[in-house]
């Protein structure tokens, strides 16, 4: 016959960590001989949202051998880190008393999301099973970032030796070159590589920092930031976050985001970075941030100081050739396309040697010429660069 000790131990089974955690904050001391409950144990107090107890019907969980909280937190910590703490999803909670309840619905998910796998996020370069080099092999389409991926490997080789994944970073690096030579684009392969998320922030058109660590949870609209949403959303704590054109960026807004941005590229002040709509703080300290720039001049000085700057060239005709080849390659694989479908050599020679067309605009004529040969049932893709001395129309007022 089961004592009323061995039925509270089979009613905490059922309760995930976040739930063990909230009743400990409920002052409801689980873990010890006397609990203070208000059901039985087949019939356990509810807890608000989705930190409910499991369904009586639920069969508890099976026995596990004993492990100690210090010992399992040890072993996570090599290749893991617990990116949104117990305490600050708890107090994310306690912060939402008072609030309408849409509101309290919609910022009750995204802390949901936050304690997924009781906060933990994994580190890509201390995986139990790493790749071993991610920027191995980028082949020619990306020649011209040859400087940028030689920083970066030589920085994951270096952090998949720590013994504590919350020891371990890849820096913050600055990608400088003039426009459309694909700054935005070499930074989607890298999150490719590294099999993490990635979020773009345009610092050209920022007006505050609630974009990059949430808006004021007084307003009605508000929201968490970029920042806290790919990591809630996530499962890595490393995912790639683009500032694009940091030297833009508004300093005269009301809220500057050149502080957030200090704050996420300082290792010490991301450890600890505060989410304003939630009134949360959480480790952000893993994300690489790729910041891009025309011009490193403009950029202000105690940013660059903790950007590792790195000069990015136009690419070659030969490495054109080839990011045009493998862009019509990815268009081919996601349609229906003609049997032997590929470039027409002519028109691709003559848009490959005009000096005005750079990487993006040699990716609109593919696309465009890839449109127009599926609406032709063609295998040819024609890039017809735009006639000399065209001009875009302006559109305003006079």
């Amino acid at each position: 016959m089961s004592t009323r000790l061995d039925q509270e131990r089979a009613w905490r089974a059922r309760l995930n960590p976040m739930e063990r955690y909230y009743l400990q904050h409920q002052h409801l001391l689980i873990g010890s001989v006397s609990i203070t409950v208000t059901g039985t144990p087949e019939s356990p107090p509810s807890a608000p949202g989705p930190l409910a107890a499991a369904p009586a019907t639920e069969q508890p969980a099976p026995e596990a051998p004993e492990m100690t909280p210090e010992v399992t937190k040890a072993e996570r910590a090599r290749h893991c880190v617990r990116v949104f703490p117990p305490g600050a999803l708890a107090e994310a909670i306690a912060a939402l008393a008072g609030m309408r309840d849409q509101d309290v619905r919609r910022l009750r998910r995204a802390i949901d999301r936050a304690a997924r796998d009781d906060g933990w996020r994994s580190v890509p370069w201390a995986d139990p099973a790493p790749v071993a080099d991610p920027f191995a092999d980028f082949g020619l389409e990306y020649e011209n970032f040859r400087a940028v991926i030689d920083h970066l490997s030589m920085q994951w080789t270096c952090a998949s030796y720590t013994l504590d994944a919350g020891e371990s970073r890849v820096d913050p690096i600055l990608l400088v070159g003039p426009p459309g030579i694909g700054k935005t684009r070499f930074a989607q392969e890298l999150a490719r590589r590294m099999g993490t998320r990635m979020a773009v922030y345009s610092a050209g058109s920022a007006q505050a920092a609630f974009q990059l660590c949430g808006s004021d949870a007084g307003w009605s609209n508000a929201k968490p930031g970029i920042v806290f949403e790919l990591l809630a959303q996530g499962d890595s704590a490393a995912p790639v976050l683009v500032i694009d054109e940091v030297d833009k960026i508004g300093t005269w807004a009301r809220e500057n985001p050149l502080n957030a941005l200090l704050d996420l590229t300082e290792p010490d002040t991301a450890r600890h970075y505060k989410d304003w709509c939630l009134q949360m703080m959480f480790d952000a300290s893993k994300i690489l941030v790729v910041c891009t720039a025309n011009e490193q001049a403009a950029l202000p000085a105690p940013l660059l100081s903790r950007l590792e700057v790195c000069q990015v060239k136009p690419p070659t005709v030969d490495q054109r050739r080839a990011i045009l080849n493998s862009y019509l390659g990815r268009l081919a694989a996601t349609h229906k396309c003609p049997a032997g479908l590929a470039l027409d050599e002519p028109s691709a020679e003559a848009a490959l040697a005009t000096p005005d067309l750079d990487v993006r605009a040699l990716l609109r004529l593919t696309r465009a010429g890839f449109a127009s040969a599926l609406a032709a049932d063609s295998d040819r893709v024609v890039l017809a660069p735009p006639r000399r001395g065209a001009t875009r129309q302006r559109i305003g007022f006079i």
